[in-house]
C-alpha cells in the first residue's frame, strides 16, 4: 500500500499544481508560450523532461545490458550534441522566430500559409503518436509495478496529464515538468546506488569491461554492420531537432542568450542522465548476467526494489511519460488552433478555448491508440517519420539564411514524404528519418537553382543579447 500511497500522492501534487495555473492564462499567446519571464533553472528542466521520454529509461537498460558499447557510444555522443546544436548554434539565430508562437507560424512567415498548414498537420500527426507512447508507457509500468490487470490505473494518469495540459497551458506543463525533473532526476541515482549495494564484489564490474566484448573499444569500433547502425543512430540522435515541442521551448525564452544557457546546461544534465542509465544497465549485467533483453526491466523491478523503493521507481518512470506527453500534447493542441482553426477557419471559438479542446481530442485520442497498438516500434517510427523530413530541412536552411519561395519548399517536403512513405514500405522497420531529410534536402536546393527561384543564402550572424 505504501508504494499505491507514493503514485497517488505524485499524480495528486500534478493535478494540484497544474490546474492552478488554468485560471491565469487569458490568451492563446500566454497558453502557448507564457510571458517569457521563465527563469533559466526552469528552462533547463522543461527542456530535460521533453527530451528523455518513458520509454527512454526500459529501452536505455535493456540496449546497454545487450549491446554495450554499441548503443552507449551513440546515446553519450548523439544525444548531447544534439541538445548542444539547438542551444549554441541553431537558437542563437532565432531572434526573428522568437515572437512566433509554434514552428508553423514561422514557416507560415516564411513560405505562406499552405506551408503553414502542412507543417501543422505534420506535427500533430507526429505529437499525437508520441503521446501515445508516453501512455502506452505509462500503462506498461503501472501493470509491472503495481499488478494492475485493468486499463483504469492508466486512464488516471494520463487523464491527469491531458486535464492540467488543455486548461493550464504551458505554464501548467512547465511546472509540473519541473516536478517530474525533480522525480526522476533523484530516483535514478538511488537505484544506481541500491543495486551496487547488491554486489559482493566491486571487481565484478571490472571483470564485466574486460571479458565483455560489447565493452571493448576493439571488438566494437570497426566496419561492421553493427557498428555502422551505431553511427547512423548516433548521426540520428545529433541532427538538432527543431521539431514542435523544440520549438516552442526556444519561444519561452527571453532572448537568445538565454536560449544558449538552458540548452547548455541542459547538455550536463543529459551526459549525467545517461551516464546513470548506464551505469545501471552495466552493474546488471554484472549481478545478474544471461538475462534476455525482454525480461532486463522486469528482473531489475523485482529482484533490486522493496516496497517505498518500488513506488518511487513507480513514480520515476512515470514522471519521465508525463513530462513527455503534456509537452507534446499543448504543442500540438497549439498548432490545430493557432495554425489550422484560424487559417482554414474551423471553429467559432476564442482561440484559447479551441486549444483547451484540441488539447482534450488529442489526449483522448492518443491514450485510445495507445490501448489498441501493441507494436511500438513501427509507431515509434511512423510518428518520427511525419516531421522531420518534411519540416526540419526548410526551418533549419531558414535559421542559416537560406531563403527560397513555396514552389521550391513545396517540392522539397513532397519529395522528403514520398521518401519516407517508399522506404517505410520496402525496408520494414528501417529508420527512414535521414533518407527522407537528404532527399528534401537534395529536391528543394534543387528545385530552387534549376527552377531560378529568388532568394538563396543571406549573411546571417549570430545574434545575442
Amino acid at each position: 500500500m505504501i508504494d499505491i500511497a507514493i503514485l497517488v500522492v505524485f499524480l495528486a501534487i500534478n493535478l494540484i499544481v497544474g490546474l492552478s495555473y488554468g485560471t491565469k492564462v487569458l490568451n492563446l499567446r500566454e497558453y502557448a508560450v507564457g510571458n517569457k519571464n521563465f527563469s533559466t533553472a526552469t528552462l533547463t528542466a522543461t527542456i530535460i523532461a521533453t527530451w528523455f521520454g518513458g520509454g527512454s529509461m526500459v529501452y536505455g537498460l535493456e540496449r546497454t545490458y545487450t549491446q554495450g558499447l554499441y548503443y552507449i557510444l551513440a546515446t553519450i555522443i548523439g544525444v548531447p550534441t544534439g541538445l548542444w546544436l539547438i542551444g549554441s548554434v541553431v537558437g542563437v539565430r532565432m531572434n526573428e522566430f522568437l515572437d512566433n508562437l509554434s514552428i508553423a507560424e514561422a514557416m507560415r512567415d516564411l513560405y505562406g500559409k499552405t506551408v503553414q498548414i502542412i507543417t501543422a498537420i505534420s506535427g500533430i500527426l507526429k505529437n499525437v503518436g508520441f503521446i501515445a507512447i508516453q501512455f502506452k508507457v505509462i500503462a506498461k509500468m503501472l501493470s509491472i509495478f503495481f499488478e494492475f490487470n485493468g486499463h483504469e490505473a492508466s486512464y488516471i494518469a494520463s487523464g491527469i496529464v491531458i486535464l492540467y495540459s488543455a486548461f493550464g497551458g504551458i505554464k501548467s506543463v512547465t511546472f509540473t515538468d519541473v516536478i517530474q525533473f525533480i522525480t526522476f532526476g533523484t530516483f535514478i541515482p538511488i537505484l544506481a546506488l541500491t543495486i551496487w549495494n547488491k554486489i559482493q564484489d566491486p571487481h565484478q564490474v571490472i571483470e564485466t569491461f574486460t571479458t565483455n566484448p560489447n565493452f571493448s573499444f576493439k571488438e566494437v569500433v570497426g566496419f561492421t554492420p553493427d557498428f555502422m547502425a551505431t553511427l547512423s543512430l548516433m548521426c540520428l540522435f545529433a541532427i538538432p531537432p527543431l521539431v514542435p515541442e523544440v520549438f516552442q521551448r526556444i519561444a519561452m525564452a527571453s532572448n537568445t542568450t538565454q536560449i544558449k544557457r538552458a540548452f547548455t546546461y541542459a547538455v550536463g544534465l543529459a551526459v549525467l542522465i545517461h551516464l546513470f542509465k548506464v551505469w545501471i544497465g552495466i552493474l546488471l549485467l554484472t549481478d545478474s548476467p544471461g538475462l534476455p533483453k525482454e525480461q532486463v526491466f522486469l528482473h531489475l523491478v523485482n529482484h533490486y526494489t522493496y516496497p517505498g523503493l518500488k513506488g518511487f521507481f513507480a513514480v520515476g518512470v512515470v514522471a519521465l511519460a508525463m513530462s513527455t506527453a503534456d509537452s507534446f500534447l499543448n504543442a500540438a493542441a497549439v498548432m490545430f488552433a493557432n495554425d489550422l482553426a484560424i487559417p482554414l477557419k474551423l471553429s467559432k471559438y476564442l482561440p484559447l478555448t479551441t486549444a483547451r479542446f484540441a488539447s482534450l481530442l488529442f489526449g483522448v485520442g492518443a491514450l485510445v491508440l495507445a490501448l489498441y497498438t501493441q507494436d511500438l516500434l513501427n509507431l515509434l517510427l511512423l510518428s518520427n517519420s511525419f516531421h522531420m523530413p518534411i519540416v526540419t530541412v526548410p526551418i533549419l536552411l531558414a535559421v542559416f539564411g537560406f531563403r527560397s519561395t513555396k514552389r521550391a519548399v513545396l517540392i522539397g517536403m513532397a519529395a522528403g514524404f514520398m521518401t519516407v512513405a517508399i522506404w517505410s514500405i520496402f525496408l520494414e522497420n528501417a529508420n527512414s528519418v535521414i533518407p527522407g531529410m537528404a532527399a528534401n534536402l537534395l529536391f528543394f536546393m534543387g528545385s530552387h537553382y534549376l527552377l531560378g527561384e529568388p532568394g538563396g543564402w543571406k549573411k546571417k550572424e549570430q545574434e545575442e543579447e
